[in-house]
Order: structure tokens, then C-alpha cells, then sequence
């Protein structure tokens, strides 16, 4: 763990909890927008209940999201507040495509999913959120 992580079962009451999945040297990743920064990146994730388990909680946004199970579930801390797991997939398909948009039906918001490389981050500048999560990887 870096200096910029916790670990994760020292943030009982984290607010975000955020899954990483990666193929190789890429990271499946969200596109979100920061009003400071413009376009940032972060693994998919959720905000966390008060009576949730952040785990519970990363495994409820991919089933819900893209509807995969996810294994070797392992927490890798806390940055900036959001509880970060590591896993794989169960789901094959996941790891077949380039990126692809989700639709909410609830809140009728669509999240685009990409793989991005680690040289995305590294030699291009992109950023990776939450602060510190590329460095402990």
C-alpha cells in the first residue's frame, strides 16, 4: 500500500466504494467528468449505505450495471475517501470489447466504459480517479 491509501477496513464508513478490473496492462474504467479537471477516469463503483459493505456494495454496481459476477475480490484500501477492491470478472464478454455505454433506466443517465492502457495515465496524461489509486497499483 502507498502512502496515499488506507486500508480498507480502516474506512468502515466510506461514502464511495470503486472496483478495479484489469486485462492485462489496461484498466476498465469509467468516464466521468471533474469540474476542475475536465475528463477524468475512475473504476466503476457505487456510493455505499449506511448499513452496506463496500464490497457488497462493488459487487451490486457490476451486476447491476453489466450484469457480471465478479471473483478474487481483494481490498487494495482507501484513496480520498472511496474504498478500492480489486477483481476479475466472471464474465468473458467483459473483456472482449473495447469500451461500451451503459444506460441507467432509473435515472435515465448513460456511463461510458472503456479499457484504457496504463500509458493512457502514464505518457498521455489522463487522469486516473481517485488521487493515488494509479500509483498503488
Amino acid at each position: 500500500m502507498t502512502d496515499g491509501a488506507t486500508a480498507a477496513s480502516d474506512d468502515e464508513t466510506a461514502e464511495r466504494a470503486a472496483c478495479v478490473v484489469r486485462s492485462l496492462e489496461e484498466l476498465l474504467v469509467e468516464e466521468a467528468v471533474d469540474p476542475e479537471r475536465g475528463r477524468v477516469y475512475r473504476p466503476l463503483g457505487a456510493d455505499v449505505a449506511d448499513d452496506e459493505d463496500p464490497e457488497e456494495a462493488v459487487r451490486a454496481a457490476f451486476a447491476d450495471a453489466l450484469g457480471v459476477d465478479l471473483s478474487w475480490v481483494t481490498a487494495l484500501g482507501t484513496y480520498d475517501g472511496v474504498c478500492v477492491f480489486e477483481a476479475s470478472a466472471d464474465q468473458a464478454w467483459l473483456y472482449d470489447d473495447d469500451g461500451f455505454t451503459v444506460f441507467d433506466p432509473e435515472t435515465g443517465e448513460t456511463t461510458r466504459l472503456a479499457w484504457l492502457h496504463r500509458e493512457d495515465f502514464e505518457k498521455y496524461g489522463e487522469t486516473l480517479k481517485p488521487e493515488g489509486l494509479f500509483d498503488g497499483l
